[in-house]
C-alpha cells in the first residue's frame, strides 16, 4: 500500500514537471483575431500594415476588407515577385523576362528597368529590396549578386559565386536585412552589404523565410522554427493550422496563408 501511494505520488511530480516543460517550451498561445477569406498567394505585410498577395500574377495591396488595389503589366507576363519592404517603393520582378518595376503607394509605375539592359548579356534571376535604395539583383549566367540604385546603374558585384561556392547550387530566393544579403540556396547563405560572404547554415533548406534581427524564422513541416544565427540557438513553434504556404510575423501577431484563407494570430508568447 505504502508502496502504491509511493509511486502514484512520484508520478504526479513527474507530470508536474513535465507541464512545467512544456509551458516553457511554448511560451503562450496563438489566439485567432482575424480571417480573410477572399484572399490567397499572401506574400506580406508593409509598415503600414497593408496586406499584399499575388493572384493569379496580378500584385493585389488590400488597402482594407472591401477596397484594394491591383497592379499588372500583361506585356510582362505575370509578376513572380514583389517586395513591399517600404510601402513607398514596392518592387516588382517580371521572372519571365527579368524586368524590375518600382511602384508608388498606389501601385502606380515609378520606375522600369528591363531586365535585358541591366547586365551585359544576362538577366536577372532573382532580385529583392535594397535598403539604401535600388535593389538586388542575381544572374544566373554569370553567377553574380549586383546592387543596382534607384537609377538603375551598378554598385556592387559579387564574385562568380559558382567558383567560390560550387556547392551554392540554384539560387531560389534573396533578401536584405540589417545590412546583411540572405540567400536560400542549398541552405541558407549570408553575405554582407558589399556582397561579400560571410557564413552558410546548410541546416536552413526553404526559400520561406522572413529575417527579424538576429533570427531566421522559417517553415519546416508544418511548424515555425526560429535560428539564432548570433547565439546559434534555434526555437520551435507547433502552428495552430495545417498546410500552411506563406507566413508573416509582425509584432506578436502571426499571419498564415492555408488553402481557404489568409488567418490573423495573436501570439501571447515571445518569438525571439
Amino acid at each position: 500500500m505504502c508502496l502504491n501511494f509511493q509511486f502514484v505520488k512520484l508520478l504526479f511530480l513527474l507530470l508536474f514537471i513535465v507541464s512545467i516543460n512544456l509551458d516553457a517550451f511554448s511560451g503562450g498561445e496563438f489566439i485567432r483575431v482575424n480571417e480573410y477569406k477572399n484572399i490567397s498567394g499572401f506574400i506580406g505585410i508593409d509598415r503600414l500594415d497593408n496586406i499584399y498577395s499575388i493572384e493569379s500574377g496580378i500584385l493585389i495591396k488590400h488597402v482594407s476588407e472591401n477596397e484594394k488595389l491591383s497592379y499588372s503589366r500583361r506585356s510582362f507576363g505575370p509578376v513572380t515577385y514583389a517586395d513591399v519592404t517600404d510601402p513607398l517603393n514596392i518592387l516588382v520582378f517580371f521572372g519571365d523576362f527579368g524586368h524590375v518595376v518600382i511602384l508608388d503607394r498606389n501601385l502606380a509605375e515609378k520606375n522600369f528597368f528591363s531586365g535585358s539592359e541591366l547586365w551585359p548579356g544576362d538577366v536577372p534571376q532573382k532580385v529583392t529590396y535594397a535598403l539604401q535604395n535600388g535593389f538586388w539583383a542575381y544572374f544566373a549566367g554569370s553567377f553574380r549578386l549586383v546592387r543596382f540604385n534607384n537609377r538603375g546603374l551598378s554598385e556592387i558585384k559579387s564574385s562568380q559565386l559558382i567558383l567560390e561556392h560550387p556547392e551554392m547550387g540554384i539560387l531560389n530566393r534573396l533578401t536584405e536585412s540589417g545590412n546583411k544579403l540572405f540567400v536560400s540556396a542549398n541552405g541558407m547563405w549570408v553575405f554582407d552589404h558589399h556582397a561579400n560572404f560571410l557564413f552558410h547554415i546548410p541546416e536552413i533548406q526553404t526559400d520561406n523565410f522572413q529575417i527579424i534581427g538576429n533570427s531566421i524564422f522559417y517553415l519546416e513541416n508544418g511548424r515555425l522554427k526560429v535560428y539564432d544565427f548570433f547565439l546559434h540557438e534555434e526555437n520551435v513553434f507547433l502552428l495552430p493550422e495545417t498546410d500552411v504556404s506563406s507566413f508573416f510575423i509582425k509584432d506578436n501577431y502571426i499571419f498564415l496563408q492555408t488553402e481557404v484563407s489568409l488567418k490573423k494570430f495573436h501570439y501571447t508568447g515571445n518569438f525571439y
